[in-house]
């Protein structure tokens, strides 16, 4: 990357120290933005890209370990650097396990701090290209395996409706239990493919202004003959009023019918679920206001989750035992409605017990 085009945060509540850093990284060809607190160096952060944030740990408003929390989560191409007193080793030791790219002893050795920013951003730029040659590989790879699949399917089915000849029952069975099988392994390649172009970067949000309350009005006709089969009552209630919001409603839906499959696949016969739609105030993170968002939450009275599974729910590569069933299964579908969920500043959580049920749920800002 061109030098002049690297853009660094610097954060410090020592007016000389940062002054000088500032000045030093400006005559060096950086383009700089200086925060003298943690809560102004969060919103610069929210309202321009930075390549590099330099945070001093010990700040007024938030600390270091609070900017750079919240830059982990929501602009993940920053790299930071920590700035640290000789008293401060331990915090910067927890700052590295946060994310932290390395920290700097003060007084910062301004010789050596800019070969070092610089070799940051070409080490970051080096690793970025090979997760995306890596991404790339990966979706050839899962596109050339639903291909085959998706035409094997396709024979199978045209066994089943007897073109290649009549076939006997057990024949039709046996079919049967094959389509089953492929599609599973379909749902599973879709969701792996719609996870790598999500991680990659490769999917553009269309946004729109709508209302979630029809949205899932219209995804809970979808469900109408699966509930009715497996004997679900499903309650609806979307709070009168909600606000329209921002979002891209394909998206979104996807969100909706994962939450809406797993509810008709968990909850017994006879059993119910409920999808329940209301605004409410939420801090997502430390040092935050309150903000107002649409909450949408659906409710299956299944078996529910243990608790010692739950923090494994979003993990891609971990498997989730449901209670009281031996089977696991894989939570890639729900990986996939975290990451479409968090890329609309948004966050997606579960709640559960065993014998009393799940809930998931997940909530998109108004503004």
């Amino acid at each position: 990357m061109d030098q002049q085009k690297i853009r660094v945060l610097v954060a410090d509540d020592e007016d000389a120290l940062r002054s000088t850093v500032s000045a030093w990284l400006s005559d060096e060809g950086f383009d700089v933005e200086q925060a003298a607190n943690g809560l102004d160096a969060i919103k610069l952060v929210q309202s321009k890209d930075f390549d590099i944030a330099l945070l001093d740990i010990k700040m007024p408003g938030a600390n270091g370990l609070e900017v750079l929390r919240y830059i982990k989560k929501n602009s993940v191409a920053t790299e930071v650097v920590m700035m640290t007193g000789m008293s401060d080793v331990s915090m910067a030791v927890e700052a590295m396990k946060l994310g932290s790219r390395e920290y700097l002893t003060k007084p910062v050795d301004m010789e050596q701090l800019v070969p070092q920013l610089r070799t940051l951003i070409r080490t970051r730029d080096a690793e970025e290209r090979i997760r995306q040659l890596q991404a790339e590989h990966t979706a050839r790879l899962l596109y050339d395996l639903h291909n085959p699949i998706s035409g094997l399917r396709q024979s199978i089915e045209y066994l089943t409706k007897g073109m290649a000849g009549t076939i006997s029952d057990h024949q039709k069975e046996l079919l049967g239990y094959m389509t089953n099988s492929i599609d599973r392994v379909i749902g599973l390649l879709n969701d792996m493919m719609d996870l790598t172009k999500l991680e990659a970067g490769r999917v553009r949000l269309n946004k729109g202004i709508s209302n979630l309350a029809d949205l899932i009005q219209e995804v809970v006709q979808e469900f109408r003959v699966p509930l009715q089969l497996n004997k679900v009552t499903l309650d609806v209630h979307a709070e009168p009023d909600l606000p329209a919001i921002e979002f891209d409603r394909q998206k979104i839906e996807q969100v909706v019918q994962n939450f809406l499959s797993n509810a008709v696949a968990h909850t017994p016969q006879q059993g119910t679920a409920s999808v329940e739609a209301r605004k409410v105030a939420m801090v997502l993170e430390e040092g935050q206001q309150p903000s107002d968002f649409v909450m949408v939450s659906v409710f299956n009275s299944g078996p529910g989750i243990p608790k010692e599974e739950l923090p494994l729910i979003f993990d891609r590569y971990r498997n989730v035992t449901s209670a009281k069933e031996s089977n696991k299964t894989t939570n890639l579908g729900l990986i996939v409605c975290q990451r479409i969920v968090e890329a609309h500043n948004g966050k997606i959580w579960v709640e559960s017990e065993p014998d009393k049920g799940a809930t998931f749920s997940f909530a998109l800002p108004v503004r």
